[in-house]
């Protein structure tokens, strides 16, 4: 019989040779792009593009290690399917998002990605209340409701994280990470340039307040049954 497929190695493998490959390609890239378009380059790239996708695929590179550092360092043992799910979300931000272009060919890509992240850190917050609980080092017992508020407060703070780096970058960087300039290069101005954020933070809060909401439930489920 074949051996079951290790799905945690298997995208973990293709998430990093994605974004090692990319890295080699935007830097020989970025060499001998402009640093400004004409008129006529409308759909061309300049060194800030790339810059950007350069920085998306190192911090890629770095963020994919974490949870190998969270199991060995921290001994906080991550489901094989969060993994997968972190893996996978990897590769669909930064490779396909990036790279790929799809945050532009692809509509409410980055909506749909803001979404999925919100549910993911959201399973993340109660992987991690689940730690405490169960570690000799800690000696607390957080009633379903908390560890559902924990759970929802982890997720929005690490949404809220998310776009301070991307402000930080634009600032830094020159990059376009928060979307104020338009595909047609038009510099966006008032509440349209709050636009994006405003619409991440939102989706965020969204997704996470319901896979908290479904967590409760399926805590207060497991109270009443006896498992907690």
């Amino acid at each position: 019989m074949l051996r079951k497929l290790n799905w945690k190695k298997i995208t973990w493998a293709i998430l990093f040779v994605s974004l090692l490959l990319s890295v080699i390609f935007i830097i020989s890239r970025m060499i001998m792009a402009p640093s400004e378009l004409k008129a006529m380059e409308e759909h061309a790239k300049v060194k800030t593009d790339y810059v950007l996708m350069l920085l998306q695929c190192i911090s890629g590179l770095l963020i994919m290690m974490i949870p190998t550092f969270i199991e060995r360092k921290i001994s906080i043992d991550i489901p094989d399917s969060i993994e997968v799910i972190f893996y996978t979300f990897l590769f669909c931000a930064i490779y396909l998002g990036e790279v790929r272009n799809f945050y532009y060919l692809v509509p409410y890509w980055d909506t749909i990605l803001h979404a999925f992240s919100g549910v993911m850190l959201g399973a993340l917050g109660f992987i991690l209340v689940r730690f405490l609980n169960e570690s000799k080092h800690t000696h607390i017992q957080l009633t379903p409701f908390f560890v559902s508020f924990f759970a929802f407060c982890f997720a929005v703070t690490m949404g809220t994280l998310w776009e301070i780096y991307e402000f930080l970058a634009d600032g830094l960087l020159s990059t376009n990470m928060q979307k104020f300039i338009a595909s047609d290069f038009t510099v966006l101005i008032g509440r349209e340039a709050l636009s994006d954020t405003m619409m991440d933070l939102i989706v965020d809060t969204v997704s996470a307040f319901f896979i908290s909401l479904y967590g409760y439930i399926q805590l207060k489920r497991w109270e009443k049954q006896g498992y907690l």
